[in-house]
């Protein structure tokens, strides 16, 4: 009987991290073109009142692709060589 308890708590856990993953994923898109479906307002409240139920509809339907972000190297330089003046 403890068992069960302790897989369900787990289970809760689990999901409720997965819940608050989503609902800051969601409100972390800067605009509202990049949801494959609908807009930031109708992700977040969707999320908000239907629990890890819509954080799941929000990954598979409406999550943003992923895109890679571009790896900045940063190669300085020596400043070129001073000109003489004429």
């Amino acid at each position: 009987m403890e068992a069960a308890f302790g897989i369900f708590a787990i289970l809760a856990i689990a999901g409720f991290a997965f819940w608050i993953w989503a609902l800051v994923d969601a409100v972390k898109v800067p605009d509202d073109s990049m949801f494959r479906a609908g807009n930031k307002l109708v992700w977040v409240l969707l999320i908000v009142l239907t629990g890890w139920i819509g954080a799941i509809i929000y990954v598979v339907v409406g999550r943003p692709a992923a895109v890679a972000q571009p790896h900045h190297t940063h190669s300085f330089s020596p400043p070129p060589p001073p000109t003489r003046p004429d």
